[in-house]
């Protein structure tokens, strides 16, 4: 190990400050109590990066930009929580007999190495990282796979093909059922939307959707495998000895005093059964607009719409995009006790208070167009179809919306003037579509940046030249995602996009005479729609999200 140093020496010695600047900054941390480096990176005169260079070259160690996101749970439960916690440690890899450990806190290097050894009985390899890589890592990767209970070996979980449930309803506390139990713990702590249990040929990957991107978050053996997926059908209702075939199943659960719904598939692989659970947070079906992130441009011209008296409104977007939670909002919004308001959906994901919902059952005849044909005979005032899939069910929602009702229902289409050719396409006659349809809303979902930690850059061309025709009086900014311990990736939940067509005597007289898409998105803009990609300038200029984020969902017309 080379000559001790000081770490302000060295930062002066590597030009990051001036001897000046050294000693005020110490002045400071005498005074206040803070170490050295945390007074020069809160006084912006130097980074964190600089910070563990300094470290690294102080203890002769190696420096890591960046922490693998994929650390299988084997190793993070190679060191005792205890250590984890005083020391700032993480295991990231195991190579042989040696175990390679990050800190950005050297300063009891020795006692680490040494406590290590003694308790692994490995060789110990420490590296020296940023502390805001440190912090956002722990927090949203590391920080909630030790807080949910796993166990430390594998060694002991059952290998069995199966379990029965007599046996499992008898072990509570197996190998199999707290693994489980930490793999859906931690993906509602992580705020996923989706869990991926994912069998390869070597090993399973646990993914988790946070804020609509997937990543991998760990692994266990291929060994264990079976175990987990008959607990988790077993929680799900599911039929454990039938392994191929796909099932969909349901359960419930409570955590940290919010109630949460799952709703799970399971499907055969080549490397046994994938399995994706749908996390449901109960709480969300009291959404209203004003929490979905609407610009108020798009949030007036949404409620002129749902405040009409008939007529069918349509979303439209990709799997995943939101629209269920519209819906909901939408519902929330117009519901009232002199109102019947009857719901088909597939399946009901929300729980709606004063609100009549149904699910569809294919399996015993009980589809959408089944439900419609029943609906209006239940004297209803507004109805909500979960999707519109066939052409008896679109024909229906279009007769219902044509006899005073109002109706919503969802489409598939890549925006909202698609809407329309898709309906013609089922085989609906224009003239009824014409008549009936009174707006359609496109929707994506973007992720929104991080207050904390996102910075401004040079505007993009493409961006003025949209920002000017929303806002000329406005000098637009423009932001990116940055790096810090209270998000992910510069990032931290998300927000729709949008674009509101609502259908005028001009856009009504085009879909009669079967007019192109093009026509319809022009004669829509005239009428007053921005596109998905103009709400999302709106977005960018007012520092919501990025242009990388944009531009990932959705391209400029």
């Amino acid at each position: 190990m080379p000559a001790f140093r000081r770490i302000g020496e060295i930062l002066v010695s590597k030009g990051y400050i001036t001897p000046e600047i050294l000693s005020r900054a110490l002045e400071i941390s005498k005074a206040s109590g803070k170490p050295l480096g945390r007074v020069l990176v809160e006084n912006h005169l130097v980074t964190w990066n600089d910070i563990a260079d300094a470290l690294a070259t102080q203890f002769g160690l190696p420096k890591l930009e960046e922490l693998p996101s994929d650390i299988p749970f084997d190793v993070i439960n190679s060191i005792p929580r205890n250590l984890i916690s005083t020391y700032r440690l993480i295991p990231y890899k195991k190579t042989g007999n040696t175990l390679f450990v990050a800190t950005d806190n050297a300063i009891n290097y020795t006692q680490i190495m040494r406590e290590i050894r003694f308790i692994t009985s490995m060789k110990v390899k420490v590296a020296i990282v940023p502390t805001d890589v440190f912090d956002s890592f722990y927090q949203s990767i590391f920080g909630s796979q030790i807080e949910t209970g796993l166990p430390e070996t594998f060694e002991d979980l059952p290998q069995e093909e199966e379990i029965n449930e007599e046996e499992e309803e008898e072990t509570e506390e197996a190998p199999a059922v707290r693994l489980a139990k930490a793999i859906i713990e931690g993906g509602i702590v992580q705020g996923a939307s989706d869990i991926h249990i994912e069998p390869t040929r070597n090993v399973v990957n646990v993914r988790y959707r946070v804020d609509g991107i997937l990543r991998k978050v760990t692994t266990y053996p291929k060994k264990t495998h079976s175990s987990i997926v008959s607990r988790i059908k077993i929680m799900s209702g599911m039929d454990i000895s039938e392994k191929r075939l796909p099932q969909d199943g349901k359960f419930f659960m409570k955590f940290q005093g919010e109630q949460y719904d799952f709703r799970v598939s399971t499907m055969p692989t080549v490397y046994q059964e994938k399995i994706v659970m749908r996390i449901l947070k109960v709480s969300a079906s009291q959404q209203h607009i004003s929490d979905l992130g609407f610009s108020e441009y798009n949030t007036n011209r949404f409620l002129e719409l749902i405040h009409y008296p008939y007529g069918i409104i349509l979303l439209t977007g990709p799997t995943g995009s939101g629209k269920s939670t519209t819906l909901v909002a939408a519902i929330n919004e117009i519901k009232d006790v002199t109102k019947n308001i009857i719901t088909v959906e597939d399946p009901v994901e929300y729980n709606i208070d004063g609100v009549n919902q149904c699910q569809v059952n294919a399996e015993i005849g009980l589809t959408y167009a089944r439900f419609l044909r029943s609906i209006l005979r239940q004297d209803p005032n507004i109805i909500m179809i979960g999707e519109i899939r066939d052409r008896e069910t679109a024909q229906l929602a279009l007769e219902a919306s044509m006899t005073g009702h109002l109706v919503f229902s969802t489409l598939h289409t890549n925006d909202a003037p698609s809407a329309i050719s898709r309906l013609i396409n089922l085989g609906l006659d224009p003239h009824m579509i014409g008549v009936s349809l009174i707006g359609v809303i496109g929707q994506r979902l973007v992720r929104k940046l991080c207050d904390e930690c996102k910075k401004e850059v040079p505007l993009k061309e493409e961006i003025a030249e949209v920002a000017k025709k929303l806002y000329p009086d406005v000098k637009p900014k423009m932001y990116e995602a940055g790096h810090c311990s209270e998000c992910s990736n510069g990032y931290r939940g998300r927000t729709a996009v949008n674009e509101v067509m609502i259908v005028t005597p001009e856009i009504r007289e085009f879909i009669y005479r079967g007019a192109s898409d093009t026509e319809l998105r022009e004669a829509a803009r005239r009428g007053g729609m921005r596109t998905i990609f103009e709400d999302g300038v709106d977005k960018i200029i007012r520092g919501i999200t990025s242009y990388n984020e944009i531009t990932r969902v959705v391209r400029n017309e």
